[in-house]
């Protein structure tokens, strides 16, 4: 059980999974711990509780779900660090930035677009070739017509 949180005390059902899941300080099944909540409490352990309790879950933001059936505190999950933007300039003040984070933005952008410029050029070359055929018809039938 856990000892952060005494039976005497008037907690939610959530704030008990919070203090229990901070406890164990791994991720645990949706089902064992709401069992273990409700038990915590003296609750009946039927459908509708279990129900009510994951939805509560499911709606804090101090959970994540974990996958698996199992949810752990958001504290835990590591948090996704983006690239950062090329600098912009604002009223003539610029805003420091990285070079290499320019640089590699600059790569990125010329590989996509080296395969976009290629597929544009064959565009190019096959309405030039439409156009050089047209043009070669107009005349066969300037000559005959």
């Amino acid at each position: 059980m856990i000892h952060s949180v005494n039976r005497g005390t008037k907690l939610s059902e959530v704030d008990i999974a919070f203090e229990l899941l901070k406890t164990q300080g791994s991720p645990k099944n949706y089902h064992d711990l709401i069992v273990e909540v409700l038990t915590h409490l003296d609750l009946p352990i039927d459908a509708t509780r279990i129900s009510s309790v994951l939805t509560q879950i499911n709606l804090d933001t101090r959970f994540a779900y974990a996958g698996q059936g199992e949810w752990s505190l958001k504290a835990w999950v590591p948090t996704r660090t983006g690239k950062k933007l090329p600098s912009i300039t604002l009223m003539n003040k610029a805003i420091a930035h990285d070079d290499e984070i320019d640089k590699e933005f600059s790569e990125e952008t010329n590989e996509d677009m080296d395969g976009q410029e290629s597929d544009l050029e064959d565009g190019i070359l096959e309405i030039e070739d439409s156009f050089e055929e047209e043009q070669e018809v107009d005349r066969r039938e300037d000559k005959w017509g």
